[in-house]
């Protein structure tokens, strides 16, 4: 392991670039909340740091952590005690909800909210996306917010479907040509950029427009969620639609095309596409966004939060 973090350097086969540094310290940085497995993961998917299996070099990254930890570097979030991949084992373990059919106008499902998931109902909410939605579910590594689509009319909530907002990508050609970034900038605030990687409206559920309304509710109760969680309020969502859906509800909700991916998928360490290429689509959450995106960074506090 490398002694000294202000220049490159190898672990293993892996070359750190000082590209790779800037994000290392960033991520250190915004997200110290999180938890050091977390980190952990956190950094292996956005270093596209993995085996040639393609599975995340877990442990390579907490030993990283630990020598990040041993020269005083970067302040490390403590080792928890904790049995290893308990919250994998446990969302592994949920049962899906039974879809119902549901056809009605929106206004006769209002009040609609989102609720965000409880620690205790996260395998129910995994098990739902996996089995319901079209791309399925892997769990989300680092920070991230999962809600529930509610219907509060009649007696008992009524559940038709499901969100998950996680880190942005982390290098996408159109989008940071679109906000005007290089790559030092895009580094330094991408974690202001949150990503809607999952959005699940329950089959038999069939309500116009309560796609885009869903999408009005999110913007608007995001950054509050994100700020108690994390520490920080986000600036700026984007999400990716692939063929044969068009984003019509993107669209609806005010969201803006600004390109495609290169088809090269996150981990991809080729320049070649692997993958269909997907429309990328961006809303800002607040006015002044590009000013927002790149405004300095508040001192972090330190106290953790479950």
């Amino acid at each position: 392991m490398p002694t000294r973090f202000d220049e490159p350097f190898w672990i293993g086969d892996r070359y750190f670039s000082l590209d790779d540094i800037a994000l290392i310290r960033e991520t250190l940085r915004r997200f110290h909340r999180l938890s050091r497995q977390e980190i952990a993961a956190t950094l292996c998917e956005n270093l596209a740091w993995t085996s040639p299996n393609g599975q995340l070099r877990l442990e390579a990254a907490r030993e990283l952590l630990n020598a990040i930890e041993a020269v005083q570097w970067m302040p490390v979030p403590p080792a928890r005690a904790r049995r290893p991949s308990a919250g994998l084992a446990s969302e592994r373990q949920g049962i899906a909800i039974q879809s119902i059919a549901v056809k009605a106008p929106l206004r006769a499902l209002q009040p609609i909210t989102l609720v965000p998931v409880a620690t205790a109902d996260r395998p129910v909410w995994a098990a739902t996306m996996a089995t319901y939605h079209p791309l399925g579910y892997q769990r989300a590594f680092g920070a991230r917010q999962q809600y529930w689509i509610v219907s509060q009319t009649g007696s008992e909530p009524v559940r038709l479907g499901s969100l998950l907002f996680a880190a942005a990508a982390q290098k996408l050609e159109a989008r940071d040509s679109w906000i005007g970034w290089d790559a030092t900038t895009r580094a330094q605030f991408r974690a202001r950029i949150v990503n809607n990687s999952r959005f699940l409206i329950l089959p038999g559920v069939e309500v116009p427009h309560l796609a885009s309304h869903v999408l009005g509710l999110a913007a608007r109760r995001i950054r509050a969620d994100w700020q108690a969680r994390y520490g920080f309020a986000p600036v700026m969502l984007e999400t990716f639609v692939e063929q044969p859906w068009r984003g019509t509800c993107y669209a609806a909700a005010n969201w803006e095309c600004v390109g495609v991916t290169a088809g090269r998928g996150r981990n991809s360490r080729t320049k070649d596409a692997v993958l269909p290429p997907k429309a990328i689509w961006m809303y800002p959450l607040v006015r002044d966004w590009r000013r927002a995106l790149e405004a300095p960074w508040p001192t972090p506090v330190t106290e953790d939060v479950e």
